[in-house]
């Protein structure tokens, strides 16, 4: 037990002065878009702010330098000045903390079992087959053309990798992958802690929050997240899309309850919105079509309340804020996919540029029906897998087995659309139907839909079910009138509690309750695989995993599980330049 104290104390402080450090950046960048910070959970939106800003700060960084400590030092001068210059309005929040003693004690709960979580051992596929291998390439060089031609995983456009390759730095050098999804998680495991106890102590229905219904509710999403083996030890690039589409959710509630609001609060929650959902934009390709539903419910509500389309003066003075802050964005991102890749958007054939690292559209093309093949069926043949429609009964007989992220979510949506329904028709004649319907549910389906006919895999979509099965249950809370509001918040925390009665089942069945303290310091470290030497056709030496299952985990660069005669150093012996490929070496088609 003493072993813990170390290794999950340096977790807790890093988590804080990280915290601290994203918050600061958020002040800043409030100031700079005209807002002060408000009062009680305004750390959230500082803190989601400045990492989402910083990520925009690191593509521009990485295009001239390392993301090494310098990087790190920069934004941590930029964020102390931040709280420095609002500290008269830091200090009390942070005395008035001392009220809310049940919060405390439930955040101090979960900061010692997510910390705990912490010390695991990387366990998941994705994160040794190239995450890990993406933040070693930004910690050591800046941007390097042509990765996709040593592996093409490198030269995804991910760009949350740039946010892990900060914090691979002092004792997490090599190792940051313990604290980097961690944070993540938990903060906003704690915001929902905090609504929850919010929700807990507002007597009227007026008073209530939206979001902090949703936040409560969807909880046990987080829970879930955090247990079995590796659980919030890794890089998955679709862990910090499932945060980042529920928070898009919690903020797009703020804004559609506030429909009365003043015109500089309505511009306050779009800009709010736009960032992250522009952040989400450069992590992951899958968040598109989420976005782009989000951004349209945002824009038709805009319109409504504008007077239709009459009155457009205030929406397109609101446009270009939005606009300027795409560009900081995307200009950015999209350099860098060309600068990787050759193409504007890899791994898909769109934007191609010539440029002598760019590779051919059909072996795109022919990794795109694979990956799609593979959703479906698992190493099931293309030409039969997407001619047919056979893959659909087993697909749907393996995900329907997952309960945490399918058959539970899906169970509670249909409980509360039926209560929706019921409490509706039982409303009183004359009755406000309030201001939340069934539309709300518009961007989930649309990304669902989208889904379906791409990459049929469940981990892309967690955060569309759980969302879905929370908002079910806020539209059933908000439509049964008839009842009295302590009532309908005490059914809430009963849904709440069969959530996590389920998460603690999980628990007692895996035996997973808390990690020992790994060897050495207290970490637990994946073993290197086995290495041999590749040689190409120009000389260049790659290290290649020798194992059947791929995986580079921090073997040196250059690494690659798919060596290919073909490949060169654009400069000999300086990587920092990047590679290129010789087909007339032969164009073998890799397996990545």
């Amino acid at each position: 037990m003493l072993g813990l104290i170390y290794p999950m104390g340096m977790v807790l402080l890093s988590w804080l002065l990280l915290f601290l450090l994203f918050s600061g950046l958020g002040v800043v960048a409030l100031r700079l878009l005209g807002h002060r910070l408000a009062v009680g959970i305004a750390w959230f939106d500082s803190f989601w702010l400045g990492w989402a800003l910083a990520l925009a700060a690191l593509q521009l960084w990485h295009l001239l330098f390392a993301v090494d400590d310098r990087a790190l030092i920069l934004l941590a001068i930029v964020a102390a000045v931040g709280l420095y210059q609002h500290r008269q309005r830091f200090i009390p929040q942070l005395l008035r903390l001392k009220k809310h003693r049940a919060f405390l004690l439930m955040l101090l709960i979960a900061l010692l079992w997510m910390s705990n979580r912490a010390l695991e051992m990387p366990d998941e596929f994705d994160t040794g087959f190239r995450d890990i291998q993406a933040v070693m390439w930004m910690d050591a060089y800046p941007i390097v053309p042509g990765l996709n031609n040593l592996f093409s995983s490198l030269a995804y456009n991910h760009s949350v990798y740039l946010y892990q390759a900060l914090l691979d730095t002092s004792i997490w050098s090599g190792r940051s992958y313990h604290i980097a999804t961690g944070l993540l998680l938990t903060v906003m495991l704690a915001y929902s802690l905090h609504s929850a106890v919010n929700l807990y102590q507002c007597r009227a229905e007026e008073r209530a929050r939206w979001s902090w219904i949703f936040a409560t509710l969807v909880m046990p999403f987080f829970l879930f997240s955090a247990v079995g083996r590796g659980s919030i030890s890794h890089f998955l690039t679709d862990a910090t899309v499932d945060l980042l589409g529920i928070l898009v959710l919690i903020w797009l509630l703020d804004f559609l309850q506030d429909a009365g609001a003043d015109a500089k609060t309505v511009s306050w929650q779009v800009l709010r919105l736009s960032i992250v959902i522009l952040a989400g934009f450069t992590i992951k390709q899958t968040f598109w079509v989420f976005g782009v539903g989000i951004a349209g419910l945002v824009i038709v509500a805009l319109v409504l309340r504008a007077g239709g389309l009459t009155n457009l003066g205030r929406l397109v003075r609101l446009s270009w804020p939005v606009l300027l802050i795409a560009v900081l964005f995307a200009g950015p991102w999209m350099l860098r996919g060309v600068v990787t890749s050759g193409y504007i958007a890899y791994p898909h054939a769109i934007g191609r540029i010539e440029v002598d690292w760019a590779e051919p559209p059909d072996l795109i093309e022919h990794r795109q029906r694979q990956l799609a093949t593979n959703t479906r069926r698992r190493y099931g043949d293309p030409e039969i897998v997407l001619a047919t429609w056979d893959w659909v009964g087993p697909w749907f007989d393996g995900i329907r087995r997952n309960v945490k992220d399918f058959a539970l979510p899906a169970a509670l949506t249909m409980s509360g659309l039926f209560l929706y329904a019921s409490g509706r028709v039982r409303r009183r004649a004359g009755e406000s139907r309030g201001g939340l319907g069934l539309w709300v549910f518009a961007p989930l389906l649309i990304m669902l839909a989208f889904w379906f006919v791409s990459l049929p895999n469940l981990k892309y979509v967690r955060y569309i079910f759980w969302s879905g099965a929370v908002l079910s249950w806020l539209l059933a809370m908000l439509s049964w009138t008839r009842i009295s509001w302590r009532l309908r918040v005490s059914i809430t925390y009963a849904v709440l509690g069969i959530c996590l009665a389920y998460f603690m089942y999980l628990l007692l069945a895996q035996r997973d309750f808390a990690v020992s303290a790994g060897p050495g310091d207290g970490f637990y470290q994946h073993p290197l695989p086995p290495v041999k030497v590749y040689e190409t056709a120009s000389g260049l030496q790659l290290n290649v995993p020798d194992s059947h299952i791929h995986q580079c985990w921090q073997i040196p660069l250059p690494c690659t599980p798919f060596p290919r005669k073909g490949i060169f150093a654009r400069v000999p012996g300086q990587l920092q330049h990047g590679f290129g490929f010789n087909a007339d070496d032969g164009l073998e088609i890799p397996d990545d």
